[in-house]
Order: structure tokens, then C-alpha cells, then sequence
């Protein structure tokens, strides 16, 4: 709260617009975003509804864009992303959409296709896409736009080349679900996902982590609107 006070957000966000082309501006500025941008709080909530209202999504966006080469970008820009698009109130909503608009669900799906092996990006990918395709009135328009850019594909992928990282699955079972989700063109996302494998996987998760409540929960909920595989 202290670094928000101060103007950190701002300042972080002022640095990544003043500086796109130097990759170590763009990962220490989303490091601290990530740092600040925490909790699920009063104080946490706030904060993140600063960091929408500086721009932080846009630069975020405009990092991951400009630095498609390094890792670490990537990684860190994906779970801003995560982070700043969390929660669920009217606030949360807005900033869902307002990342979509900067075009950040296609920009995570394409950190996921070229870091396959990368767990982080993976996480922070399917944490992302979870988190931005989330039950709100707009929701199923994200979900639409995140299926067309081939993120069903993509989160299946993270979660056949990383079985064993809790994270991955987890996140990977709620952002399946969440894109499916419902409303107009369901059925079509609800057969895409399908085919990539989703309900495999979903299994497959399920039984690697039998003590992980989120895996169990996420996976036996998209196990339930996903048609069986032909």
C-alpha cells in the first residue's frame, strides 16, 4: 500500500512507456507490478484498479509484443496480466475487457506456443487466461476472441508438457472452464476443446493431484459441460 501511496505504480508504468525497446525496464517494471498488485484485500483491490487506471495493461501488452524473444518478459508480463485482471467486482470486470481490447488475450497465447517448455510462462499463461475470460456480461465475448486466437489449444498443450506442476494443471483446468464457459457459440468452444483434449487432460490432472482441491474442483466442472470425446 505504501508503494502505491507513493506513486510507484505510476512511475513503473511511465517507465515502461518511456523505455519499450529495453527489455530489463520491461521485466523489473513488471516485477514490481507484480509485487504491488497482490491480495485480494481492500487495499490489494485498489491497487490493482490503479495499475488499470495508469496503463498498466496497455504496457504490459506493449512489452510482451516488443520482446517476444525473452523469456523472462513473457513470464512476468503474463502474470501481471493474471494479477491486475483478478476479482470479481463491476471494477474486475472492467479491467477484464479493457485487457482484452490491448489485445492481451492473443499476446499470452502466443508466449505459451513459443515457451511450450517453459512452466512459468505455462502458469502465468493459463493464470491469465483464467483470470481474463471470467464470468462477467462480457465474458462470453472474451471467450470467443480467446478460442478464435487458439488458447483452448494452447492450454491443453501447457498441460500435456508440464503433468506434474500443480500450478499448470490447476490454472489450466479453471481457464479451460472458464473459456468454455456459456452463452452464445458455447457448443462450438465446448467441442473445440474437446478435440484439443481437454477432457484427457482434465483426467489426467485429476488423478496426478488427488490432494489438490483446485484441480479436483476446476477439473470435475469442466469434466461436466465438456461433450465425451468421439
Amino acid at each position: 500500500q505504501a508503494a502505491a501511496e507513493a506513486g510507484v505504480i505510476e512511475a513503473v508504468v511511465e517507465a515502461m512507456r518511456a523505455h519499450p525497446q529495453v527489455a530489463l525496464v520491461q521485466l523489473q517494471s513488471s516485477n514490481v507490478l507484480n509485487n504491488v498488485c497482490g491480495g485480494d484485500d481492500v487495499a490489494g483491490r485498489a491497487r490493482r484498479q490503479r495499475a488499470a487506471a495508469a496503463g498498466a495493461l496497455e504496457a504490459v501488452v506493449a512489452a510482451l509484443r516488443a520482446h517476444p524473444q525473452v523469456a523472462l518478459v513473457q513470464d512476468q508480463g503474463c502474470c501481471v496480466l493474471a494479477n491486475v485482471c483478478w476479482g470479481t467486482d463491476a471494477a474486475a470486470a472492467a479491467r477484464r475487457q479493457r485487457a482484452a481490447a490491448a489485445g492481451a488475450l492473443e499476446e499470452v497465447v502466443a508466449a505459451m506456443r513459443a515457451y511450450a517448455q517453459v512452466a512459468d510462462v505455462q502458469g502465468y499463461g493459463c493464470g491469465a487466461l483464467g483470470n481474463m475470460c471470467g464470468d462477467d456480461a462480457t465474458a462470453v465475448a472474451r471467450s470467443q476472441r480467446a478460442a478464435a486466437a487458439g488458447a483452448l489449444e494452447a492450454v491443453v498443450a501447457a498441460m500435456r508438457a508440464h503433468p506434474q506442476v500443480a500450478d499448470v494443471q490447476d490454472d489450466g483446468c479453471r481457464a479451460l472452464l472458464h473459456i468454455c464457459g456459456g452463452g452464445s457459440g458455447v457448443h462450438a468452444r465446448w467441442q473445440r476443446a474437446t478435440q484439443a483434449g481437454g477432457r484427457t487432460v482434465a483426467v489426467a490432472a485429476m488423478q496426478a493431484h488427488l490432494d489438490h482441491d483446485g484441480v479436483q474442483d476446476y477439473g470435475r466442472q469442466l469434466l461436466n459441460c465438456l461433450p465425451a470425446e468421439a
